[in-house]
């Protein structure tokens, strides 16, 4: 009785985790069943023969063909040079090559040596047509640089490859289920025809590394796609038979030479981006340990490891001191790691403490640009602008410098003094003035402390701006262009009593309407007014008498624009 009721009692819990499995199995069933008829179920006979047919009759080359190929191709050239994306889309679109690279793709899921022959022969027909009038046009244009657009396509990336094989999939159940639709947004995001015009491009300029990068893209993007559409035919049985297909040995020696060609750059392409993966990771690792900062301390960092050549190495570093030597050092560390000597170039942004980190992170973000390559005309050396002596500023200062960050193209360096409560902004205003004097090469600009408050003397009783005056405004106007402060509220006072008497405001007045005179020529926005007695009591309480006869620039937060030469 007793097991009985033991048995009674555990049967019911144990039932809702059961029927829970149960669910759960039949849900990976159902999801599966769902998989195997998308992607695995073949096509009746007669429909497969009829994709088949259809797709080895767009494959064929026609006189439109070639006609489509040479008005995408001027699209592209056209576009490229002027660096449009709308009008290289325009020659994605127009571009005919997608239909051979399927009866490519559908040939190699054949094992068919005749119908990859076939192909392999319109594509060149439509790649050469491509190089050809990318060449003629760059000839006859005036353009010769090199543009973000052609230069964006001189070296196959990691994601290149993962957009051609998505697209050659997506393209290849497009043209199995004879979705056209499908088929005009896998020809936008393969881009078949730029790269061609790239091609064109830099053999007319005498560019054969962009030319060998282009060309080295194109077959990429043509070998992903090509595999993936015979991938998708075969798995969906739209691919003929293999004991239908005549086996000569021309055709399978032609088959092969065809195979080869699209794998090997396909091979290349994954090396390449496989070698560049591990040495960004290993620049990265290395950067951080020699200068002892963090990783996102590395606000750029870029490299570029072509086929058969040295890899390059791009980055922008936080630090907070500036190390003379950290090019050629880091460059030996890395060639220990990756077994080989990189190009190495390092920007080295300085900063001390968290504040001016965050700043110079900020600053140096906005400064980065995208490594371009040079334009075909060689760059005069006078024009290469050399690494800024930051350390040799820092160390020529009078004063001690919190943070100090550079503007290369401006050739400026640019220093943030710590607070010391003895200097005064004229100490500051002609410390940048010797520091600029020393570095003839550099502009030397100090950022001093900001002050809320920046008080003008007066002489006592007096409305007229004196000497002292006088240099208290341009040192003000200065600190001010300094601090990117562009609105400030002038607040003039005549004494501890200067609201509760007449005589006293009304000499207030007078120094608000000297200084607003003297500050007109500026592009200050001002506001004047008489400081309350709040302003002026504290003022007293904490300077004394002297402090509150004249007139307080006060800054108004919030509302400065933003300057380059600021971070």
């Amino acid at each position: 009785m007793d097991n009985t009721s033991k048995t009674a009692e555990i049967a019911p819990q144990a039932a809702p985790s059961q029927n829970r499995s149960n669910g759960l199995l039949r849900r990976v069933r159902a999801w599966g069943r769902l998989a195997r008829r998308l992607l695995l179920q073949k096509l009746p006979a007669e429909e497969a023969q009829e994709v088949r047919q259809s797709v080895e009759s767009d494959g064929q080359f026609t006189e439109r063909y070639a006609l489509m190929c040479a008005l995408s191709a001027g699209i592209a050239t056209l576009g490229l040079l002027q660096s449009s994306a709308a009008v290289v889309i325009g020659a994605m679109l127009v571009s005919p090559l997608m239909a051979p690279i399927a009866s490519l793709g559908f040939g190699f899921a054949s094992l068919d040596g005749r119908r990859i022959q076939a192909a392999a022969r319109v594509v060149a027909i439509g790649a050469l047509v491509g190089i050809g009038l990318g060449m003629a046009l760059t000839w006859l244009s005036p353009i010769r640089n090199a543009t973000p657009e052609i230069i964006a396509r001189t070296a196959p990336t990691l994601l290149d490859l993962a957009v051609a094989i998505l697209s050659g999939l997506a393209g290849g159940y497009a043209t199995v289920h004879q979705r056209g639709e499908t088929a005009i947004g896998v020809a936008i995001a393969t881009a078949l025809m730029p790269p061609l015009a790239t091609v064109g491009y830099s053999l007319a300029v005498l560019r054969v590394d962009f030319a060998a990068g282009a060309a080295l893209l194109f077959l990429t993007n043509l070998a992903a796609i090509a595999f993936s559409f015979a991938l998708v035919a075969r798995l969906r049985g739209v691919a003929r038979p293999l004991a239908r297909v005549e086996f000569k040995p021309f055709h399978i020696v032609l088959g092969s030479v065809a195979f080869l060609v699209l794998a090997t750059p396909l091979a290349l392409t994954l090396m390449q981006v496989t070698q560049e993966a591990t040495a960004a990771n290993a620049a990265r690792r290395e950067i951080a340990r020699y200068f002892d900062v963090e990783a996102q301390q590395i606000v750029q960092l870029n490299v570029s490891w072509r086929a058969f050549s040295d890899p390059s190495v791009d980055a922008t570093v936080v630090t907070p001191t500036f190390r003379t030597a950290a090019e050629l050092e880091l460059q030996q560390r890395l060639a220990q790691v990756i077994r080989t000597q990189p190009d190495l170039t390092i920007r080295q942004v300085v900063a001390s403490d968290p504040r001016a980190q965050t700043e110079a992170l900020i600053n140096a973000a906005f400064q980065t640009r995208a490594a371009a390559e040079p334009a075909p005309v060689p760059l005069d050396p006078a024009l290469v602008v050399p690494q800024p002596p930051i350390e040799q500023v820092r160390i020529a200062s009078a004063f001690p410098i919190d943070a100090a960050w550079s503007d290369q193209a401006e050739r400026v360096i640019f220093l943030r003094p710590a607070a010391i409560e003895e200097l005064l902004l004229g100490d500051y205003r002609r410390e940048e003035l010797r520091l600029d004097s020393m570095f003839t090469d550099w502009r030397i600009v100090i950022v001093p402390p900001v002050q809320e408050r920046v008080f003008l003397p007066f002489s006592t009783g007096s409305a007229a701006p004196n000497a002292m005056t006088q240099e208290a405004i341009e040192d003000a106007v200065w600190a001010l262009s300094r601090w990117n402060v562009r609105r400030v509220t002038l607040e003039g006072m005549a004494g501890r009593r200067t609201i509760r008497s007449k005589v006293l405001r009304d000499l207030a007045l007078a120094r608000l309407d000297a200084v607003s005179t003297l500050l007109a020529e500026t592009d200050l926005h001002i506001y004047a007014v008489i400081a309350d007695r709040e302003v002026t009591e504290r003022l007293f309480t904490a300077y004394g008498d002297s402090r509150v006869t004249g007139v307080d620039i006060r800054i108004r937060l919030g509302v400065a624009r933003p300057d380059s030469s600021t971070p």
